[in-house]
């Protein structure tokens, strides 16, 4: 009986294959676009033959006038025949479909591509958990041991199929934010070198160039203000464009010139837009830091006055200044040593052996430690309580005492 029922559900099943429009019958296209499958018994094998037979899957039998009603004949191959007999003969069982399945893959997979799909679906159809065939069917398995279909489980992971293969939604949002961000960037540059050029006529508009300076053409209007060094006034102007850009890039590029540039009067003028109360203080005075371990005295000095200046704007941000000057009170900075030789002159030296020659290797120096004065005139401005001198030691204890977390017992314990 079990028998009787599996041959009736297949039956049923290539019925029901051949009703989806995958029959392997000859297939003939009328003028009229109608389209008859079946068996062509008659006519098209004599060359030249007025009409043609074409027997239908039911036994229906159609005589077509071949020049006037017949527009194409496609006549099944050997290997369509063959697949028709195995499909006749399979059996409702997993087995019988992962042959078949892999016979039309032998066969040719463009060919029996809807086949193939046919019989992996009847095989998980009769064994849900065929991972083979799962596979074969583009199927994928979740954490929790369900199957889905390769498009469902690419969705669930943030994919959507494109043209060749999957692409993450989250990547091609990026990318359009990044050819947006491209494209904006790209007309900013225009505008920033237009900028320049009005600016080389005497033409520098300074909110022209604030609109145009931000993330993508900060680095033009730093390099810019680099080129005209000598101009201090022009200098100005694109230090108080690159203020309106609020990023810890802006900080750098602004400390900078606060401590390196020659001009007096741009340093200050950088200082006092770090100062501003909208600047990210912390992360200037972190910037600054970097000044106070220059070789060149002069950058150590101009390094403390701008974090005593924006220290004392934010009494929030008074505690990062400590450590910094503290370090800097006493540093160490290579100093030429009197009458010591300059490179590349000779000497003489006079031995046992006769007269030597040799040659200076470079003007000799020796380290020596400096005390700093503004960095101590820094801490002095910031924290009029403390008196500790160059005294570093004393100054770090002092710290340590106020302004760092002291051990507290937790554990109850009598």
């Amino acid at each position: 009986m079990f028998r009787s029922l599996a041959k009736s559900s297949l039956t049923i099943l290539v019925v029901l294959f051949l009703c989806r429009g995958i029959s392997l019958a000859d297939t003939v296209y009328l003028k009229s676009g109608r389209i008859l499958t079946g068996e062509v018994t008659e006519g098209e094998a004599k060359k030249g033959g007025a009409f043609i037979l074409l027997e239908t899957e039911t036994g229906a039998i159609y005589k077509l006038d071949k020049n006037d009603i017949v527009d194409s004949i496609r006549k099944r191959d050997q290997v369509d025949i063959d697949y028709r007999k195995k499909l006749r003969a399979v059996s409702d069982i997993a087995t019988d479909h992962i042959g078949l399945a892999k016979w039309c893959e032998k066969n040719g997979k463009k060919r029996f591509r809807e086949q193939i799909r046919f019989h992996y679906e009847a095989v998980i159809r009769l064994d849900p958990d065929h991972s083979a065939a799962r596979k074969k069917l583009g199927h994928l398995k979740l954490s929790d041991g369900n199957w889905v279909a390769e498009a469902e489980f690419k969705s669930r992971q943030g994919y959507i199929k494109g043209r060749k293969k999957w692409i993450s939604i989250l990547s091609e949002k990026v990318k359009a934010n990044d050819d947006e961000f491209d494209a904006k960037a790209g007309a900013r540059k225009k505008e920033f070198n237009a900028w320049v050029r009005a600016a080389k006529r005497g033409n520098a508009r300074p909110s022209v160039l604030a609109d145009i300076c931000d993330s993508s053409t900060i680095l033009l209007v730093f390099k810019n203000a680099e080129l005209n060094e000598g101009n201090v006034e022009l200098v100005r102007v694109h230090l108080d464009a690159i203020s309106t850009v609020k990023s810890n890039r802006a900080i750098g590029i602004l400390c900078r010139f606060a401590m390196l540039h020659p001009a007096k009067e741009v340093r200050e003028h950088a200082i006092t837009l770090l100062s501003a109360a909208d600047m990210n203080h912390a992360h200037a005075i972190q910037r600054l830091s970097e000044g106070l371990k220059f070789s060149n005295r002069a950058v150590v000095h101009t390094a403390a006055f701008a974090i005593a200046e924006i220290a004392s704007s934010n009494p929030y941000v008074r505690e990062h200044a400590i450590v910094p000057l503290v370090n800097s009170l006493n540093t160490e900075h290579d100093v030429a040593i009197p009458g010591a030789l300059e490179a590349g002159r000779l000497s003489t030296s006079f031995g046992t052996g006769g007269t030597s020659f040799r040659t200076g290797g470079g003007p000799p120096t020796r380290k020596k430690t400096f005390q700093n004065q503004p960095s101590l005139d820094a801490l002095r401005s910031l924290f009029t309580e403390a008196r500790f001198g160059f005294n570093e030691q004393a100054w770090l204890d002092w710290y340590i005492e106020n302004f760092t977390l002291a051990d507290i017992d937790v554990r109850g314990d009598e």
